[in-house]
């Protein structure tokens, strides 16, 4: 609750948050039934809406409470939902009219094809995937009526979201189920034959774009979207004020360059390492992993000059600091680039120009590197802001008449009024009256009422107004104002359908289907004498998307083209797309095995396409919509393979699980620090923790993907 008053102190004109089911952060401290409608109406009352999370899939047996946990919500006001689930989006379509779904980064939706598909489901806006380029933003602004939601700063998942496994087949931990284990964030061991390194290999820097919120905004973003429901409150004030300035200053046709202070304002907040300004906004395969350090190392402020004993197991230490350090500040010291110790600064001494002095229990080193993990004085600053809603006061002290407080609130066009009479008339004063002054002052205090009075007008005659009844008066026609204003800002009636809630209730008990039609996988880059038994059907994964190197690969195989079903990478840009069309356009395969939302739009081009497992489809509902979809037939969940359908679609057993991750990302550039024109690549990358191994494999369409699986 604190760091979501925090929110909209700071400038914030929307919070997302989660209840205690189905959001994908179900380790954060999240809302319930009991206080949603209490964040809603104060949200209200400043104009900003509330976003709940239902980003995570669900099996059959959920859907009850699911329906139940968003009636509540949509009760209490909230102004639209996130979602991952093709299940839960049909659901809650069908069953509440007029409810406002947004598509969640966990649907991965990262071009135009994607898009038209999200329109299709009746979302009004899809939240991108971070590897979404700009181009393809706008694209998909220049072809659909959707509002586009984009991260502009905090972690970045280094595998694509939605698609990540890992932590769910080592530990059971799903990440589609806001249970990760952030497995990523480990140190691991890379090895092309001789050749090893270690480090934080799956580590991603973290995302700061601040000076590309005018180029998105022309793009066609709407919205710009903060990761930080785990973090501390001091972040969430920092970087919602930093932003909230960026975007006032784009919207002005003011520059949003980062500025010295900025920048030590965000990276004092959170950072790993130099942030990424750009991310994969731009054409080709970046470097986005910060293999030295996976946790915050804040900003460089100065160096170790002195340290010495001081009492018992003390130490005195002196250093140089660009940041003029007070009590409370955060310190991190690192040597040779790498992390040696951390204190929080109690009493701070200065004891020369940008010398600092102050007594520690941990043994730091001269010469050591100092950054600057938390600013605390810039901290309690914001996290006193306070936000306040503007009003005018019309006050009318007669005599002979009760004393009235007429309240207005304006914002934009609308204008909301709202009056309060004391229950007697006023009488002349028979000594001193009560001055303009005094009515004016005592009217206008707005306590914690979260008003302020910006201008009021008193008319008056002579009378004698008791405090009580100002006070009185003056909370009657605050409550009443405030209420107006909260039910103005209530979204649109969503009425649901009890006929189709009992419907779908029961269709999910149902379910009992579970036969599948095996099919066999084989990739191009590792693959040997395939023999199919009877029934079974053949998938190929190929590591170029060309017509020609399909078309050898069949050769090799000896298999007919009309025989085989092409799986549809997860992670495919606008220019990935038109090599595979090309692609397609040259070869005789008619089946398509898709692994994001967009490859469903392929059906609507006259292919045959069968849902993959990377939609994730763990419930009858996800069955239902991908067959409205155009699939014919659907893979079940790697995560969820068992659970039971009605028939709808044919089910498919794939031979082998997709990807523990797909990164959009090249693990070479991160170890060898080598561009595009001076390749690296090698066939046999390995990465290893513990007594973990995988092995990475490379997918070429127009640019490069790679893939993590576990080592067989």
């Amino acid at each position: 609750m604190r760091a979501f008053e925090i929110a909209i102190n700071n400038g914030a004109d929307a919070v997302y948050l989660g209840l205690d089911s189905f959001n994908a952060r179900m380790k954060a401290q999240n809302f319930d039934a009991d206080n949603i409608g209490e964040v809603v109406a104060r949200a209200h009352f400043y104009g900003v809406k509330v976003y709940v999370t239902i980003n995570t899939i669900l099996q059959n047996d959920e859907f009850s409470k699911l329906i139940s946990l968003v009636k509540v919500a949509i009760e209490a006001g909230v102004d639209a939902f996130l979602v991952q689930d093709l299940g839960v989006a049909k659901v809650l379509k069908d069953c509440f009219e007029n409810i406002t779904l947004h598509a969640s980064t966990q649907l991965g939706v990262h071009n135009l094809y994607g898009a038209k598909i999200a329109q299709k489901m009746g979302f009004s806006r899809v939240v991108l995937s971070r590897e979404t380029k700009l181009e393809d933003i706008r694209a998909i602004r220049q072809n659909t009526s959707l509002e586009i939601e984009y991260f502009v700063q905090g972690a970045l998942c280094v595998a694509f979201s939605g698609n990540c496994y890992l932590s769910s087949k080592e530990q059971g931990a799903s990440g589609n189920r806001g249970l990760c284990k952030q497995l990523c964030r480990l140190p691991y061991r890379a090895q092309i034959a001789k050749d090893v390194q270690d480090g934080y290999l799956l580590s991603a820097r973290d995302l700061c774009l601040f000076e590309s919120v005018k180029q998105l905004a022309d793009a066609g973003v709407c919205s710009f979207k903060i990761e930080g429901r785990l973090r501390r409150e001091g972040y969430v004030a920092s970087v919602v004020s930093a932003y909230r300035k960026a975007i006032d200053n784009a919207q002005n046709g003011r520059a949003t360059k980062l500025d010295d202070n900025t920048r030590r304002l965000l990276k004092s907040a959170f950072s790993r390492g130099e942030y990424l300004e750009r991310a994969y906004l731009d054409n080709g395969t970046p470097s986005v992993i910060e293999k030295k350090c996976n946790n915050h190392s804040g900003v460089s402020v100065g160096i170790v000059k002195s340290v010495k004993a001081f009492k018992g197991d003390l130490f005195e230490a002196v250093v140089f600091s660009k940041h003029q350090l007070k009590r409370g500040d955060g310190l991190k010291f690192f040597e040779k680039g790498k992390e040696r110790a951390s204190v929080g600064v109690g009493d701070a001494k200065c004891v020369g120009q940008n010398l600092y002095s102050f007594v520690t229990k941990t043994q730091i080193k001269e010469g050591w590197q100092v950054n600057l993990i938390l600013d605390m004085a810039s901290d309690e600053a914001l996290l006193a802001k306070k936000r306040y809603v503007p009003i005018r006061l019309d006050i009318k002290a007669v005599e002979g008449e009760p004393l009235c407080i007429n309240a207005t609130y304006q914002n934009g066009d609308v204008v909301l009024c709202a009056s309060a009479k004391s229950c007697d008339a006023l009488e002349k004063a028979i000594n001193a009256p009560t001055s303009e002054k005094d009515i004016c002052e005592s009217c206008s205090k707005t306590a914690d009422s979260g008003f302020e009075v910006v201008s009021a007008s008193v008319h008056t005659n002579g009378v004698f107004v008791a405090k009580s009844v100002m006070n009185a008066t003056r909370r009657e026609v605050l409550s009443a104002l405030k209420e107006k204003i909260i039910a103005q800002n209530f979204p649109q009636k969503v009425r649901m359908n009890e006929d189709k809630i009992r419907e779908y209730l029961s269709l999910a008990d149902k379910c009992d289907e579970k036969t599948s039609t095996p099919v066999r996988v084989v990739k191009s880059d590792d693959f040997s004498a395939i023999i199919l038994q009877k029934g079974e059907r053949l998938l190929v994964k190929p590591s170029v998307y060309s017509a020609e190197h399909v078309k050898k690969l069949l050769e090799l195989l000896d298999v007919d083209e009309k025989d085989v079903m092409l799986d549809l990478p997860i992670l495919a840009n606008g220019r990935d797309i038109a090599r595979i069309e090309e692609m397609l356009s040259s070869i005789n395969i008619k089946t398509l095995v898709s692994n994001n939302i967009y490859g469903l739009y392929f059906a609507e081009k006259g292919y045959n396409v069968i849902a993959g497992q990377g939609h994730n489809i763990a419930n009858v509902f996800a069955v239902h919509k991908a067959s409205e979809l155009g699939a014919s037939a659907y893979v079940p969940s790697c995560e969820y393979p068992s659970f039971e359908s009605d028939g709808t679609l044919e089910r498919i057993k794939i031979s082998e699980d997709i990807p523990l991750m797909t990164f959009a990302h090249c693990p070479y550039k991160t170890l060898y620090g080598n561009d595009c024109a001076n390749c690296t690549y090698k066939p046999s990358l390995t990465l290893s923790r513990e007594r973990k191994k995988y092995v990475v494999r490379r997918v070429r369409i127009d640019g490069c993907r790679f893939e993590l699986y576990a080592q067989k």
